[in-house]
């Protein structure tokens, strides 16, 4: 236990201040970083679809992990089990940690802003990115700044180093203060942080100790390299779609989606969830409900709640041409899958047991979905 970082000794033995800037800085990397224009996306929307006789998702063993079989995988299926991928005494600490994080997260706004703990110390500047409102389309937002931008960008370097290190601005600022923030943005990150908290969630990024050691857990297991070469590009992740679950019950199923569906279609994307816990199927615990065939566009959303939303009477109709699955999953596996696979969280009333989860979305440092809040890694 003492050899893994993501263990509470680990864990309460770091230093937060530090672990709490380099979160901070990771998030500054993007800050002002759009996607590129010119896009090779892994999956082609032109591509004519293809029916498969299998209606099962492929399953391998750890040690049969290759980029080469999730490459293959997704292509053809859209999704790939691997199955051991993570130790009992790993999946056995990181609930231990979730625990933890959901405990610290339970305090007041006046009490989390003065906390520094390794469970719960969101950066200052997370607020900070969170969207205001537009009055404008986007491409008439950024013809209209563009210039003074980069007028007030060099006139910040123009000031002596003093007043430098002292402005907190959005066109000059040294990180050593957090931007200026306002009650709009303030509301959205509360609306966030209300919205993961109905499904029993918190953003990883909230507690900076917790996600620095994650990363290391995943380059540990050589995540980064598998991640990289699949995306054929560095990862990065994202502050919305980094998250530690433990499920609420009764569950409060968020329907049928594909996250392509709100974050864009134009991205290259890999999740990586991992169970903590036995779920899915009839082990009494919330997994996953899945529709198991590789889609190249979003599904329509004809009689659904939402508009990034598919409705259960089109998927159990068949639909999608094939019926849904609900696969059981044990403690230590890896589920990936991109933002095309159409899923949900397993809707039933009769589940007893609390389901743990880490869900961490990857994309690539030139195709991520800018309105996700990308993380360096």
């Amino acid at each position: 236990m003492s050899q893994l970082q993501v263990a509470l000794e680990s864990l309460d033995s770091r230093d937060v201040l530090s672990d709490k800037t380099s979160v901070a800085e990771r998030m500054e990397v993007f800050r002002d970083v759009l996607p590129t224009k010119e896009r090779q996306l892994l999956v082609n929307p032109d591509t004519p679809e293809v029916m498969r006789t299998e209606t099962t998702i492929p399953e391998i063993n750890h040690a049969e992990l290759s980029v080469e079989v999730l490459r293959t995988a997704l292509a053809e299926q859209g999704a790939l089990i691997v199955r051991g991928m993570f130790s009992t005494d790993e999946t056995d600490a990181l609930i231990e940690v979730i625990d933890r994080v959901f405990d610290c997260s339970n305090v007041s706004k006046e009490e989390r802003d003065k906390l520094l703990s390794p469970y719960f110390s969101p950066p200052k500047n997370l607020v900070s990115f969170m969207p205001e409102k537009r009055t404008k389309p986007a491409i008439w937002k950024l013809m209209d700044a563009v210039a003074p931008v980069i007028d007030r960008v060099f006139n910040g370097f123009k000031v002596p180093q003093e007043e430098r290190d002292k402005r907190v601005s959005r066109y000059f600022n040294s990180l050593k203060k957090p931007l200026p923030v306002t009650p709009e943005q303030q509301m959205k990150l509360a609306a966030l942080r209300t919205f993961n908290g109905a499904s029993g969630a918190i953003m990883a990024v909230e507690a900076p100790s917790v996600a620095e050691s994650l990363l290391q857990f995943y380059d540990r297991h050589s995540i980064r390299e598998l991640i990289a070469e699949y995306l054929g590009e560095p990862p990065c992740l994202s502050v919305k779609k980094w998250v530690l679950r433990r499920s609420q019950l009764p569950v409060n199923s968020g329907g049928w989606h594909q996250d392509g569906a709100f974050m864009g279609t134009d991205i290259n994307s890999l999740n990586l969830w991992i169970p903590l816990t036995h779920c899915g199927g009839e082990t009494g615990a919330p997994g996953m409900d899945v529709v198991p065939r590789r889609l190249h566009n979003i599904a329509s959303a004809e009689g659904a709640t939402f508009d990034w939303s598919v409705s259960d009477e089109y998927v159990q109709s068949g639909g999608l041409k094939v019926l849904p699955v609900a696969p059981v999953f044990h403690a230590g596996d890896a589920f990936f899958f991109d933002h095309l696979y159409l899923h949900r969280t397993q809707a039933r009333d009769d589940f007893t047991r609390v389901r743990y989860a880490i869900e961490t979305w990857f994309f690539g440092e030139t195709t991520f979905p800018k309105d996700q809040i990308p993380v360096k890694w």
